[in-house]
């Protein structure tokens, strides 16, 4: 039953949970009969504070309006004489949470209107808060057995014994199928039964991955896949920032991640089905799972990534560097009373250089492919492996799991026991996640060389055939110090001759001077 009050103003708290089933009150369906309410009772509604997510202490997301409330009741800018909810577990399922904001509004003299409740609560009382406290432990308590329900369910997908099942949206690439059952509370369901290849989609992804590798960048396929009409299942072009997520799926090669731990899937890998081929050759299953680690190797390695900008047309433009100022060299066209000159590599910095293109690229392009031709080179510029650094950091993981593991088959009695095995739980999965990363900033992955040109005959014609992304980051790669060596422009002055061989000069890490064919 509801009282009549005297004239107050009240301020709402709407909450709800990312709702599936359709059982929860949204918002606006809150709103409705905190408004029907107020209105009998003679209660002015004031601006909400509105959020959507979880309020329970397994939550990843941070609820914005949340902590406006908690940071208006602190600097007196509430200017309301009620926080009204739906039911006590819409402020939150975290006691301690809970508890914070009970002693603001105690604080500061603000009471509760709790919907379910059909009441003023006011912290104050002492009858009132044991009300509110027992609301948050109850509520914390039924967060933590809807976390064992969904972990208990989670767990069951990885343990699957064909390998861990999906568990969420199906990839770009692959098709589900389903089943319909009944579930715990007796209503028919759908539930998939498997996850495979959808050929057409399949093959746009194995054309990006090989893509990648070959050097294109991001923004070129993007162009080629929207002028050919290959969209996603939202009907629209795949963008460029869409396929580098894409890129980066273990999914692909049949795997799935928990955690940041790799497992096994139940699902093949992408290129799993008749006809999977790419530029009108077959691509096998072992072939895909090579290409793909390659380009994970391209896209984490910064330094040696493909240009994902697009638009490069020069292969060793910005490679160069000025003798003069450290600039790096770009390609200019100039005119000379109005007759178009050769083109040239000039200082972008002050322009304290300049060389011709077509000789100097002559050059470059002669001592690049006789190193590319050398079998030896590819490991060159491999990431070197960890040693015991990363045999340390693997024991560590080894331990650190087995800890996680354990405690997440505790089954606590308390909600007190509940929230200290929480608190480790979270604690353990930051460190994993952190030594998970060092592990792989520690391990060596194939060389990005041969992911972007691999070894074998017809160097020359193969150079021709790449793209012009690729060329620039192969260039890129070898002209470095540690490699063939940096290649600096001298000015005209500074050489013996106007010759280009007379004006580069090629230097390692220290400075000194080196002979490419050296190295």
């Amino acid at each position: 039953m509801t009282t009549a009050t005297a004239t107050l103003t009240a301020r709402e708290y709407l909450r709800v949970s990312v709702d599936k089933s359709g059982t929860e009150r949204s918002p606006e369906q809150q709103h409705s009969e905190h408004a029907e309410t107020a209105a009998e009772l003679g209660i002015t509604l004031g601006k909400p504070y509105k959020d959507i997510g979880s309020a329970s202490r397994y939550a990843k997301k941070a609820r914005d309006d949340f902590e406006r409330l908690l940071a208006d009741l602190r600097n007196d800018r509430f200017g309301a004489d009620l926080l009204w909810l739906w039911e006590s577990s819409r402020g939150s399922r975290k006691t301690g949470e809970w508890v914070t904001l009970l002693d603001l509004c105690e604080e500061k003299g603000v009471r509760f209107y709790v919907q379910t409740h059909e009441r003023i609560l006011d912290p104050r009382n002492g009858n009132d808060r044991r009300t509110l406290l027992l609301d948050a432990v109850d509520s914390e308590y039924e967060s933590y057995k809807t976390h064992k329900r969904v972990t208990r369910g989670v767990k069951t997908n990885l343990n699957h014994p064909g390998g861990a099942r999906g568990h969420g949206v199906c990839p770009f690439g692959y098709e589900r199928g389903y089943e319909r059952v009944r579930d715990a509370n007796g209503r028919r369901v759908m539930r998939p039964t498997e996850q495979r290849p959808e050929p057409n989609e399949a093959q746009a992804v194995i054309e990006l991955f090989f893509r990648i590798r070959a050097g294109y960048s991001m923004a070129a396929i993007e162009r080629d896949f929207k002028a050919r009409g290959l969209v996603g299942r939202q009907g629209k072009p795949l963008s460029a920032r869409t396929m580098r997520g894409m890129a980066q799926r273990v999914a692909y090669i049949g795997k799935r991640t928990h955690k940041g731990k790799e497992l096994p899937a139940s699902w093949p890998v992408v290129a799993d089905f008749p006809g999977a081929s790419y530029d009108g050759k077959p691509v096998s299953v072992a072939e895909f799972v090579k290409v793909f680690h390659e380009v994970q190797n391209i896209l984490k390695n910064g330094d040696r990534r493909t240009n994902f900008s697009g638009g490069a047309r020069h292969a060793f433009s910005r490679t160069l560097v000025c003798d003069v100022c450290d600039a790096p060299m770009t390609v200019t066209y100039r005119k000379a009373a109005g007759t178009p000159q050769p083109p040239a590599y000039q200082c972008h910095g002050r322009g304290c250089t300049r060389i011709n293109k077509e000789k100097t690229d002559c050059l470059l392009r002669t001592v690049v492919l006789a190193y590319l031709a050398r079998p030896d080179v590819y490991a060159v510029v491999t990431p070197q492996d960890g040693g015991a650094e990363l045999v340390t950091v693997q024991a560590e993981l080894i331990l650190k799991r087995s800890q996680l593991e354990a405690f997440e088959d505790e089954d606590p009695e308390t909600p007190a026991e509940a929230r200290l095995i929480g608190r480790k739980i979270e604690r353990l999965t930051g460190e994993l996640r952190e030594l998970e990363k060092r592990e792989t900033e520690l391990t060596p992955g194939p060389s990005p060389l041969a992911a972007l040109f691999d070894y074998g005959p017809d160097v020359e014609k193969r150079w021709d055939a790449t793209p012009v992304e690729a060329q620039r980051s192969i260039a890129r790669m070898l002209l470095a110090p540690d490699v063939l060596g940096q290649v600096r422009v001298k000015q005209v002055s500074a050489s013996a001759s106007q010759d280009v061989t007379d004006r580069l000069t090629w230097v390692d890490a220290d400075g000194r001077e080196v002979t490419p064919s050296s190295r």
